[in-house]
């Protein structure tokens, strides 16, 4: 058990810890603030506590007003400080304007004297320390409030306790007298009641409930899911170091109210169809989601195969569909396609929505950003146009691919895989059963694969793209070694 060394009242630690404020860089030190109060508002990491943030930062001023100032603190570097404070505000950052100074504290050292650093985590407990205007600490807490009742708690808290003053804590450290006590076991058997006996009352319980009817089972009513890769999380993740040609992720979505799959009836299909126009459209898209959608079942054989012929529809793994008779295009099936041919809506398919964020290259990041502002928007603007929004089970989202439960969301990955092609299908068959890997051969040339991870039913979205990025990088690894084996001159990448 780890007991706390925090005293309240009691002296505020001196030395100096390095932070930003508006001037840039610079040391802070607790004493710097002798002659005011100073707040410091404990955070769990930059990215993630923009509201929390931002809710000191709007009462800074009258923090001032009653002589105390407020910084913030969390583990993150000062370049981190420095890049979350410049990001743009619908980004998650303060557009150059958060007025307060962040502090950095990379191993704990000033969190954990005040019970505020989880050392698993390595990251600090979200929490307020008030330390008075002779350097006192006199007050340090977590707490479960909103973060603007949290700001205006903290406000109120600086001017109590301005008017109750610690007079002189050292005189309060005086150790108390113990009297020794004497126990007298005959009087302890006097009085004691067999009634009260933790394991008699236990079985007493037991057989008062034998007869009774078993209690009403509890139901257990999930949430509404919702994609949980948020822009925060995305960025904290890593690219992959594997040399790949491509990367893409997707999402299979299904609308309230029109059934589970994308078999559903023409005129269903054509209702489908004519809203995601109009959710599609400048009215509701950002500048780089916008486009163009085309009715494939307009187009003869000749225009469907050049359209699917496109390199955005190769960079997806959708190619396939240019084959005569591979898809049966009928009425209310189609796909929109942005103009800078990255990011693909499928419309009436297996399922009734598919979206698909594509990239050349290794920025699976890039790829999750803007999947996750797609699925916002278009969620945002179906519940505009009088919609109930994406259909849901007990499991999560609802729709019909195999293999995907209940996230709908699939990552997958293209590259070359020379050392694989030379050894054959064995050292292939043992890389998809010890990777947990569906390894399958591309159209790009003869040793170029996709690769994609086989998911679990609890795998969330933040799981499955954090496991589909070390997968393929120990993949492309185990390749590169196998080139070196069988003399084959390796690819390039960032090891």
């Amino acid at each position: 058990m780890k007991f706390s060394m925090l005293a309240v009242p009691g002296s505020a630690p001196g030395g100096f810890i390095s932070g930003v404020d508006s001037k840039g860089e610079t040391a802070f030190s607790i004493n710097d603030y002798k002659g005011k109060f100073l707040v410091i508002v404990f955070y769990h990491g930059d990215w993630e506590c923009q509201e929390y943030l931002q809710a000191f930062s709007d009462l800074q001023d009258k923090f001032r007003s009653v002589k105390a100032e407020v910084v913030g603190c969390s583990t993150d570097s000062t370049k981190v400080h420095q890049c979350w404070i410049k990001t743009d505000r619908e980004d998650g950052g303060f557009s150059g304007k958060l007025n307060l100074a962040l502090w950095s504290d990379p191993s704990g050292s000033l969190a954990s004297q005040y019970d505020l650093y989880d050392e698993e985590e390595n990251q600090c407990l979200d929490g307020v320390v008030i330390i008075d205007d002779e350097g006192i600490v006199r007050h340090a807490m977590t707490t479960s409030l909103e973060c603007g009742d949290t700001a205006n708690n903290s406000l109120e808290m600086v001017r109590m306790l301005k008017v109750y003053k610690v007079d002189d804590i050292d005189s309060k450290k005086s150790k108390p007298v113990v009297l020794p006590t004497k126990i007298d076991p005959a009087q302890l058997e006097k009085d004691w009641d067999i009634s009260r006996d933790p394991e008699l009352l236990k079985v007493l319980d037991i057989a008062k409930r034998l007869g009774q009817k078993q209690p009403p089972q509890m139901v257990y009513k999930p949430k509404n899911p919702t994609f949980d890769l948020l822009p925060t999380r995305i960025r904290r993740l890593v690219n992959p170091k594997a040399s790949l040609k491509s990367c893409s992720a997707s999402l299979q979505r299904n609308l309230a109210g029109f059934g589970p799959s994308g078999d559903v009836s023409v005129n269903q299909r054509l209702q489908i169809e004519n809203i995601m126009k109009k959710v599609m459209g400048v009215a509701y898209m950002p500048e780089d989601l916008t486009g163009n959608y085309t009715s494939l079942v307009n187009l003869n054989q000749r225009e469907q195969t050049k359209m699917l012929e496109g390199g955005v529809f190769t960079l997806t793994g959708d190619a396939w569909m240019k084959e005569p008779g591979a898809v049966q295009w009928t009425e209310g099936k189609g796909v929109f396609v942005n103009n800078y041919e990255n990011f693909v809506l499928w419309v009436n398919l297996a399922d009734q929505l598919k979206l698909v964020s594509t990239a050349t290259g290794q920025d699976i990041k890039y790829v999750l950003l803007r999947l996750q502002k797609a699925a916002v928007r278009i969620e945002e603007a179906i519940k505009s146009c009088q919609q109930k929004g994406f259909t849901t089970n007990n499991n999560g989202f609802a729709h019909g691919k195999k293999g995907v439960y209940g996230t709908g969301f699939e990552i997958s990955f293209t590259l070359e895989l020379p050392g694989f092609q030379e050894a054959g299908r064995a050292e292939l068959d043992k890389a998809r059963a010890n990777l947990n890997l569906k390894i399958e051969p591309e159209g790009f040339g003869a040793c170029t694969f996709s690769v994609v991870l086989t998911q679990s039913p609890d795998d969330s979205e933040h799981e499955i793209a954090t496991k589909s990025v070390e997968t393929v990088d120990k993949l492309w690894k185990m390749d590169l070694e196998l080139q070196s084996r069988f003399g084959i001159k390796q690819t390039r990448g960032l090891f």
